[in-house]
C-alpha cells in the first residue's frame, strides 16, 4: 500500500499546486516519463496521479500533446493538508518535451463500440431534419425538449423497462449531472442518501451546492437498507439495474424494500439512474423501479451514451406527476442545452424503429465480447474474482493469487495495458482490484487485450 500513497500524495501535491496558481490555464504539464525521472518515482505512480486529476478536470490531454492545466477559474477551491512530495524538486523547475504515453490496450469505461453505429441511417434522418421546413426548431426550444422526443422515449420505456409515464413528466438535459442539479433545486436541496462507492457526479453536484448526504455501502444484492432508518435524510440516489462501479444488481426484494421505505414520508423520493439498463446478458431483466411504484415515488434518470453514443449528450429524467408543479414553479430554470435538431433527429430515429433494432443488435454484439472475455478467464478462476458481469459494459476483477496492486500495474505497464484499480472510486479498498469496461474493444482485438491482461495479472 506504500506505492498507493505515494502517488495519492503526489497527486495532492500537484492539486495543491494548480489551485494554488502556480499554474495557469492552458499550461503544459510535464509527460509522465520526464517527471518520473525527475522525482526518481516509477510512471506507474505518475499515471495514476494523473488520471486522478483528468477525471477531477484539473488537467485535461491532448492527443499526441500531452497535458493541460484546465481553466483555474471553473475549478472548485477545496482545503487540503499541505503535502510535499520532495522540497528540492518541483513540477515548475522545468517544461516537459516528452509525448504521452500510449497504451497498445485498453479496458476503458465509458466506451461504445462505434464500429456497428448505424452512421448512414442516421446520417440520413439528420439530413431530413435539416432539408426540411422545420423553422419551429429555430425558434427558442422548450425546456423540457422536444415534444416528439419525449413521445418517443415514454413509448420506449414502457415497452422495454416497463415505466409508465406521459411525455409532460419528461425532461431532456444534457447530462445526468445536469438533471441532478435541477433535481436538487425542485426538491429544496433535501439531504441526499447516495451509494457507497458511487456515480462520481452525484457527490459532485451534491458538494458544489453544499448539500449534506450519508453515504451507505453496496452489498451483492444492492445498497444496504440496515442504514436508511437510521437516518432523517429523504432522498435516495440508486443505480439498481447494474451498480457504478461494482456492477451488482438489486434484487426484487430489495426494490420493493426501497419503495416501501419512499412510502413511508411523503417527502421521500427515489432518483432510479437507469444508465445501463439495456444492456442485460444473463438472466431474466428485473423491472425498473418506477414499474413497481405505485405512489408516485420514484424519479427516474437515464442517457443515450450507451445506447447510441457519448457524444450524443442526450439524458432524461421522468418526474412523478405530484413533482410536476414544483417543477413548473421554479424560478430561474436553466433553458435546455440540447440542440433542437439533434433532438428531432433522435426522435425520427426512434419513430422509425431503428433505434430498437441497433439496441438488439448491440446487445448480441456486448454480450458475445463479454462472453468471450468471461471465458479466456475461466482458466484463472482460482486468481481472479469476477463480479457484476451479468450486465451492463463493465466488470469488477479481484486478484486473489497473492501479486500486489503495485506489481499488477507494473506488470500492465509492461504489457502496454491500461486498467483502472477500483480504489479510484473507493479510496477506503484494499483488495487488489480493478474495474474493467470491454464495449469500445474491437472484436478484432478482443484476443490480445485479453492476453495481455492475464499476462499482468496471473501467475
Amino acid at each position: 500500500m506504500e506505492k498507493m500513497h505515494l502517488y495519492i500524495e503526489l497527486y495532492e501535491n500537484l492539486k495543491r499546486q494548480i489551485i494554488e496558481g502556480q499554474y495557469k490555464s492552458g499550461d503544459k504539464f510535464p509527460s509522465k516519463r520526464a517527471l518520473g525521472q525527475h522525482l526518481s518515482v516509477s510512471n506507474t505512480t505518475i499515471e495514476h496521479a494523473y488520471q486522478f486529476l483528468l477525471d477531477e478536470g484539473y488537467i485535461y490531454s491532448k492527443p499526441r500533446s500531452g497535458y493541460f492545466v484546465s481553466d483555474i477559474e471553473t475549478l472548485p477551491i477545496v482545503n487540503r493538508r499541505h503535502r510535499t512530495l520532495n522540497k528540492n524538486k518541483t513540477m515548475s523547475d522545468f517544461n516537459a518535451s516528452h509525448d504521452e504515453q500510449q497504451y497498445q490496450f485498453a479496458f476503458n469505461l465509458s466506451e461504445i463500440d462505434a464500429e456497428y453505429f448505424p452512421m448512414q441511417q442516421f446520417r440520413k434522418y439528420a439530413r431530413d431534419v435539416f432539408e426540411d421546413d422545420h423553422l419551429n426548431l429555430l425558434q427558442h426550444a422548450n425546456p423540457k425538449g422536444e415534444w416528439s422526443l419525449r413521445q418517443e422515449i415514454a413509448h420506449y420505456l414502457f415497452n422495454s423497462r416497463g415505466v409508465a409515464c406521459h411525455p409532460e413528466q419528461i425532461i431532456i438535459g444534457s447530462s445526468t449531472e445536469q438533471l441532478i442539479n435541477l433535481l436538487t433545486d425542485m426538491l429544496n436541496k433535501e439531504q441526499f442518501i447516495i451509494e457507497n462507492p458511487s456515480y462520481p457526479p452525484i457527490k459532485q453536484v451534491l458538494d458544489k451546492k453544499h448539500i449534506p448526504y450519508l453515504q451507505v455501502p453496496v452489498t451483492k444484492t444492492g445498497i444496504d437498507l440496515n442504514y436508511f432508518n437510521q437516518s432523517e435524510y429523504n432522498i435516495a440516489y440508486v443505480t439498481p439495474s447494474h451498480q457504478f462501479p461494482t456492477g451488482y444488481v438489486m434484487n426484487l426484494k430489495k426494490r420493493t424494500q426501497l419503495i416501501n421505505w419512499a412510502h413511508q414520508n411523503t417527502s421521500r423520493y427515489i432518483i432510479e439512474d437507469d444508465y445501463d439498463s439495456e444492456f442485460r446478458y444473463f438472466g431474466k431483466p428485473i423491472p425498473a423501479l418506477q414499474s413497481l411504484d405505485t405512489n408516485d415515488k420514484v424519479i427516474y434518470i437515464s442517457t443515450f451514451s450507451k445506447s447510441l453514443f457519448p457524444s450524443c449528450r442526450i439524458a432524461y429524467l421522468v418526474l412523478p406527476k405530484k413533482l410536476l408543479n414544483a417543477y413548473n414553479n421554479l424560478n430561474n430554470k436553466e433553458g435546455n442545452t440540447v440542440p433542437a435538431h439533434l433532438q428531432k433527429i433522435v426522435a425520427n430515429f426512434m419513430e422509425s424503429g431503428s433505434f430498437e433494432r441497433h439496441l438488439n443488435k448491440m446487445r448480441k454484439v456486448y454480450s458475445h465480447k463479454l462472453k468471450f472475455i468471461l471465458e479466456k478467464l475461466k482458466p484463472y478462476e482460482d486468481q481472479l474474482q469476477i463480479d457484476g458481469a451479468l450486465a451492463g459494459m463493465h466488470f469488477t476483477l479481484t486478484v486473489k493469487n497473492g501479486y500486489s496492486m503495485d506489481q499488477c500495474l507494473k506488470n500492465a505497464q509492461e504489457h502496454q495495458l491500461k486498467i483502472l484499480p477500483f480504489y479510484h472510486y473507493d479510496k477506503k479498498q484494499s483488495e487488489v482490484k480493478f474495474i474493467l469496461g470491454f464495449g469500445g474493444i474491437p472484436f478484432s482485438q478482443l484476443e490480445a487485450h485479453t492476453n495481455a491482461l492475464i499476462e499482468s495479472l496471473c501467475k
